[in-house]
């Protein structure tokens, strides 16, 4: 038995990261407009972020007014799990460390331009 997500949503389906992240700040900030500000992307972006979580989950994340925005109780629970994920996941690329692009031993070198 797989316990992947693939294996109980579809061959090949994947939860994209990137949605589970865009899910969290609609989720934390209760606002499509604020979660897309935060994110520097458009609403309409991060509303078919969680449409498509919604869609691969094939349960409501949110309920949405004209006014607000609540998390449904499998919203509630994904958000507790995503927040644990995203953060893991960050503290795990914190402690890889940043990329640096110059090859190991030679000194960073900075253009010079004689006119």
């Amino acid at each position: 038995m797989q316990n992947d997500v693939s294996s109980s949503h579809g061959a090949g389906a994947m939860i994209d990261l990137n949605d589970l992240r865009v899910f969290a700040y609609v989720a934390s900030l209760a606002s499509f407009s604020s979660a897309a500000d935060a994110l520097q992307i458009h609403k309409s972006s991060v509303s078919r972020s969680v449409t498509r979580l919604e869609t691969m989950l094939d349960a409501p994340l949110l309920q949405r007014t004209t006014r607000k925005v609540s998390l449904t109780p499998r919203g509630r629970e994904l958000k507790e799990r995503c927040v644990d994920i995203l953060s893991r996941i960050h503290e795990t690329i914190g402690y890889v460390g940043p990329v640096d692009r110059r090859p190991t031993g030679a000194p960073a070198r900075r253009a010079r331009f004689d006119a």
